[in-house]
């Protein structure tokens, strides 16, 4: 794989790496094009492996501020992203995109992953499909709610900017999507809620295993009262 966009490499995108400056919002661009060195068999194969939606596996929540990506051209995995393909009805990827860039899944995401260093957060393939997150694919009311709010919302929060993970209590944009997930899961959402939910972006963000103890972001966390 390679980044370069030649004519020839263009039909073969890959969201490969992982880029904190680029990747600032939940839709990305492919990082690289490749050109199949595979017979055609193989090729199609592999191909066959691309989709929209993928799970950063590696996810540095000091520096990153996506755990899950969205590219708006069939695009395959790679080094750092898995191509997830989510059971059920439409809206159910958008559903599980929203919720696990939402502070309830990056609580989700600290404890469930591998702590191999500060601030960061591993998921082996295998442990992928374990993952705990609500059943958005379910065939009920509240299944059926789930999707409806998140197709009503993708479009619009899919392109906002994100702060770093561990700068969560400071990003108005992570609140929003907060909103809509709360709704999504059949919470009320009310003053009390986002008390709870700042409550909860503070207490991660605070945390040695979120934030690193990089001290660009204990500094902007200081400067803005969150100790």
């Amino acid at each position: 794989m390679h980044p370069e966009k030649t004519v020839s490499s263009r039909e073969n995108p890959s969201l490969w790496n992982v880029d904190a400056v680029a990747q600032v919002k939940i839709t990305c661009e492919p990082t690289h094009y490749g050109e199949p060195r595979a017979d055609a068999e193989d090729a199609e194969r592999m191909w066959a492996t691309a989709g929209h939606f993928h799970l950063s596996r590696n996810l540095r929540m000091s520096a990153q501020k996506i755990a899950m990506a969205y590219t708006e051209s069939n695009c395959m995995g790679g080094r750092s992203w898995t191509t997830i393909y989510a059971n059920g009805e439409t809206g159910t990827a958008e559903a599980l995109a929203l919720f696990l860039n939402s502070t309830y899944g990056m609580l989700i995401r600290v404890g469930y992953g591998q702590s191999t260093d500060p601030g960061r957060s591993t998921i082996q393939v295998r442990a992928i499909d374990d993952h705990p997150v609500p059943d958005f694919a379910e065939d009920s009311p509240a299944g059926r709610q789930a999707r409806q709010i998140a197709l009503d919302n993708f479009e619009q929060l899919r392109q906002l900017e994100l702060e770093r993970v561990s700068l969560s209590v400071l990003d108005p944009n992570r609140a929003e999507m907060d909103r809509v997930v709360t709704l999504m899961l059949g919470l009320p959402y009310n003053q009390e809620t986002e008390r709870m939910l700042q409550s909860w972006r503070r207490l991660m963000c605070l945390q040695p295993g979120v934030n690193a103890r990089n001290k660009e972001t204990l500094e902007k966390l200081a400067a803005a009262g969150i100790r």
